[in-house]
């Protein structure tokens, strides 16, 4: 993935949960997503995160240099965006993408 899209692009390890038609499989281990997320990063991909696994810190996005959170997410929704002008807000990185605070409107 690295050398096909690049660090730049997002990256999201979601946890299986079985459901409905599904029930006889096992949700996937967290500590498989959390590997898969430790890998991601010793690679060099600046943007993985976890997901459908309540609480866990790899839920966020961070800022590649200070390594703040540039996205809070509280289960699926984001909820809060520490980004301005394209930048990360504690050290000013540029974070590559379009991003709108919570609860706004995209054009």
């Amino acid at each position: 993935m690295l050398n096909e899209v690049g660090p730049e692009v997002p990256v999201h390890f979601t946890r299986f949960h079985p459901d409905y038609q599904m029930r006889n499989l096992p949700p996937t281990p967290v500590a498989t997503l959390e590997r898969a997320y430790a890998i991601a990063n010793d690679k060099g991909l600046h943007y993985p995160y976890v997901g459908n696994v309540p609480g866990h810190p790899g839920n966020h996005t961070f800022c590649p240099s200070c390594g703040k959170i540039v996205i809070q997410r509280t289960a699926f929704f984001v909820t809060g965006i520490n980004i301005e002008n394209g930048t990360c807000k504690f050290c000013e990185t540029p974070i590559a993408g379009v991003f709108h605070q919570p609860g706004e409107h995209c054009p």
